[in-house]
C-alpha cells in the first residue's frame, strides 16, 4: 500500500525536522546543522570543536497490510506480521548505488545510511512534521551491514517500528536496524576520532574522500561548484561576519555536500556536539 506521500517529501521533512528539533537537544546532545541553510538558519559554526560528517540515502518503503505478503506467507520471517514496511533496494542491473554507498561507508565507518519513515499515511506525516520529529519516526540501516547484492533481482528490507532488527529480503537474513537515539550515540562515540576531532579537520578530509569516490566528470567540475558556492556566500556577506578560515571549512563542506548531492544522491548533513 502506497503511503500517500513522496519520497521528495520524506527527504525535506526529514531534513528540516532535524534542524528544527536540533536547538532543543539537551547539552551534549549532537547537533545537525544543513551547512547549506546556515547563512538563514544562523547555525553557529565551532571550528574547535568535532564535526562528523552523515550521509542519508533517503527511500520511501510501501506499507504492506496482508497475510499474503511472502515475508509472512512464504518465509514467515519472525518479529515480522502485518503491518509492516517493505524498503526497496535499487536492483544492482539498474545502478550501483547500493555498491557505491558501501565504497563510502568504508571511508566513513558508521556515518552513510538508508534513512526510511515508520509513518503509515499522510496524517501520521503531517503529524510527525508538524512535531518536528519526521526523524524520530525513521530506521537506520547500514548499507555495510546489508552487504553487496547478491543478484539483479529486487532485494528489499522488511521492518517493523522499534524493533532493533529488520530482514533483507527475498532470500531472508536478518540486519540490524536503528532508529534515531542509536544514532545520536553513535555520533558522539565517532566524535572521538582524530579525525572528527576538530570540524576544520573533518571538513578538509571530507572533501578529499568524497572527490575520491566522485565520477571524473564531478571532480573536473569542482571549481566551478566552488564558484557557485562563493557567489552565493558573497550575495550574504552583509550578513554574514566569518574569517577566512571559517569560510574556507563552509566552502569544503558545501563543495562535498553539493558533489554528494549531484553524483552519489545523498544528503549530506553534519553533526557537532551543542554548546
Amino acid at each position: 500500500m502506497k503511503l500517500g506521500y513522496t519520497e521528495f517529501s520524506y527527504g525535506y521533512a526529514f531534513t528540516e525536522n532535524l534542524i528544527r528539533w536540533a536547538p532543543a537537544n539537551p547539552t551534549g546532545a549532537p547537533v545537525f546543522p544543513n551547512l547549506v541553510q546556515e547563512a538563514e538558519l544562523g547555525y553557529d559554526m565551532h571550528l574547535n570543536l568535532p564535526g562528523c560528517p552523515l550521509f542519508f540515502q533517503y527511500k520511501l518503503p510501501e506499507l504492506m497490510v496482508k497475510g499474503t505478503a511472502a515475508e509472512i506467507a512464504v518465509h514467515r520471517i519472525p518479529g515480522i506480521e502485518i503491518p509492516f514496511f517493505r524498503m526497496p533496494l535499487m536492483r544492482r542491473d539498474l545502478s550501483t548505488q547500493h555498491q557505491r554507498l558501501m565504497d563510502l561507508e568504508r571511508q566513513f565507518p558508521g556515518t552513510v545510511l538508508y534513512a526510511t519513515p515508520h509513518l503509515r499515511d499522510v496524517a501520521s506525516f503531517n503529524a510527525a512534521y508538524n512535531a518536528a520529529q519526521v526523524h524520530l519516526h525513521s530506521a537506520f540501516f547500514s548499507p555495510a551491514a546489508i552487504g553487496p547484492l547478491p543478484d539483479d533481482r529486487s532485494h528489499m528490507i522488511a521492518y517493523k517500528a522499534g524493533p532493533a532488527s529488520a530482514w533483507l529480503c527475498s532470500e531472508p537474513r536478518e540486519i540490524p536496524a536503528q532508529n534515531f537515539d542509536d544514532l545520536g550515540k553513535k555520533v558522539r562515540e565517532l566524535f572521538g576520532q582524530s579525525r572528527y576531532r576538530t570540524l576544520e579537520t573533518a571538513s578538509a578530509h571530507l572533501r578529499s574522500q568524497v572527490l575520491s569516490l566522485a565520477s571524473r566528470e564531478m571532480r573536473a567540475s569542482e571549481g566551478t561548484v566552488r564558484q557557485r558556492i562563493r557567489a552565493r556566500r558573497g550575495a550574504l556577506s552583509a550578513r554574514l561576519v566569518t574569517s577566512v578560515e571559517t569560510e574556507r571549512v563552509i566552502e569544503d563542506i558545501l563543495v562535498s555536500r553539493e558533489i554528494a548531492r549531484v553524483d552519489l544522491g545523498l544528503d549530506l548533513l553534519v553533526a557537532q556536539p551543542s554548546t
